[in-house]
């Protein structure tokens, strides 16, 4: 715009001396980081656009291939999506938009949701039923943008909240540096008992006569034992608070009855992930049975934290909830059944597995106190291609201290695997950490292990689609 067409126009135009100067001395990206993109644009560079495709297809290629055959996924933070569920990504769904609720959209007009609007529908009535909640808010992008949407609507800065510590089963979307520090609450972290991440009640009850805090999260990552929910809820209507459960990673086994039932116990808010243990694409769900709570939350995901959203995702995640409705509680079962033989077969090769009065896990994941040894662990387990999660626990002091592993059997599970399959893991395991590991000999017995479960065993194919 010319400096006359800002006069008439009344807008103001700024000259180069006016722009903000970028600072040069400041790191944007980790040194680190910064090394490995230096890298890749040197190799780009010598690249046509053809060939960057090329090289693109082929490195999603060899992953796929290299995930299928070679790996025994471990990592509680992930999950098997069935093949039919998978096929709906790549539909033209993927490039699609829509804006706001199922039958009363706001872009685009008229006809054009009428296929997204049924399948929106639909996950919310297979969520509603399988979690027993009233209102359902199905459209976060992950479950830390669902932990944003509830921090956002029910948040106003200076508010006091208690939240779980990263050591003690907290996740960042909860912490100072994540949506809840940004709402500019004030974060006290709860304290845990023990080794086994739980919570320290007494804590709670006394701190909270003293700051008063407006909200109370729990759960996280590392969840081993049901939270008392009941207490924790006392507590809070003591106080005027809300009580907000983060179901991330268990899902599965509290819409199926294998766990605690946090809604019905007294929580005000759950969140939980869509993909880990449920099966489904990468995702958020927030559920609630308070009519207030819901507007606020829905108000506040649409427009505020997420405009336009691709329908793709959506579709897939209506299969995978279709498909945990038929297959939920066996596979459920089956998963902590599984977290158990494999945790007692750990502790069997000589791993300190934590438990709490000889019992290890009530859900789909264990952990291992490794001390200084964690990473050397790591290493040794991703040299043959088992993966893992390392992770800090209970008293770690420092946030770059990880003395623990965490393990999960959700995605064996799917794939076919029992608790025969589970002491053949813990062994492959302790032969891959011992000092005169042999890696090609135990990477081909892990790649011998996935080959005996090559498919999808809880999903519903093109021919069980009757079921």
């Amino acid at each position: 715009m010319s400096e006359s067409d800002a006069k008439r126009t009344g807008v103001s135009t700024a000259t180069d001396a006016s722009l903000p100067t970028a600072p040069t001395d400041v790191q944007v990206f980790s040194r680190k980081s910064q090394a490995y993109l230096d890298d890749v644009e040197a190799k780009v560079k010598t690249l046509s656009p053809a060939a960057v495709a090329t090289r693109i297809t082929s490195l999603v290629q060899e992953h796929d291939r290299w995930r299928a055959t070679a790996c025994l996924n471990m990592n509680p933070a992930e999950g098997l999506i069935s093949t039919r569920a998978r096929v709906l990504l790549a539909s033209d769904m993927a490039t699609r938009l829509t804006e706001g609720l199922p039958g009363d959209k706001t872009y685009p007009n008229y006809l054009q949701n009428r296929f997204i609007d049924e399948i929106e529908a639909t996950i919310i009535a297979l969520v509603r039923r399988q979690f027993g909640a009233r209102y359902v808010e199905w459209r976060p992008m992950s479950n830390s943008m669902a932990n944003a949407a509830v921090f956002f609507a029910l948040l106003r800065p200076g508010d006091s909240i208690f939240v779980q510590d990263m050591d003690a089963g907290g996740n960042y979307s909860y912490q100072t540096c994540g949506p809840a520090g940004l709402t500019q609450a004030r974060i006290a972290t709860i304290p845990a008992v023990g080794k086994v991440f739980e919570i320290d009640v007494d804590w709670v009850r006394t701190c909270a006569k003293k700051l008063r805090p407006k909200m109370i999260v729990i759960g996280g990552g590392k969840v081993l034992f049901p939270y008392p929910v009941r207490e924790l809820r006392e507590i809070a209507d003591s106080i005027g608070a809300l009580l907000v459960y983060d179901a991330a990673h268990v899902g599965l086994l509290i819409s199926h009855g294998i766990f605690q039932r946090p809604l019905q116990e007294g929580a005000h808010v759950v969140t939980l992930s869509t993909h880990k243990i449920m099966g489904g694409p990468v995702g958020g769900i927030v559920l609630t049975d308070d009519t207030s709570i819901a507007k606020a939350i829905i108000s506040r995901t649409f427009p505020g934290l997420m405009q336009t959203r691709d329908q793709n995702k959506y579709a897939a995640l209506a299969v995978g909830l279709a498909e945990l409705e038929h297959f939920g509680t066996t596979l459920a079962r089956a998963t902590v059944a599984n977290a158990v033989a494999f945790a007692a077969a750990m502790a069997g090769e000589g791993f300190t597995v934590l438990a709490r009065d000889g019992i290890y896990t009530q859900t789909h994941q264990c952990f291992l106190d490794l001390g200084h040894a964690a990473q050397t662990f790591d290493r040794r387990c991703q040299a043959v291609n088992i993966l893992a999660s390392d992770c800090s626990l209970t008293g770690d002091s420092a946030r770059d201290r990880r003395s623990g592993m965490r393990l999960a059997t959700h995605e064996l599970t799917r794939l076919g695997m029992g608790v025969v399959e589970m002491r053949e893991v813990a062994q492959l395991i302790a032969r891959a950490t011992r000092d005169e590991a042999d890696v090609a000999a135990i990477s081909a017995d892990v790649a011998a292990l996935i080959s005996r479960f090559p498919g999808d065993a809880y999903s519903l194919s093109s021919a069980d689609a009757s079921c």
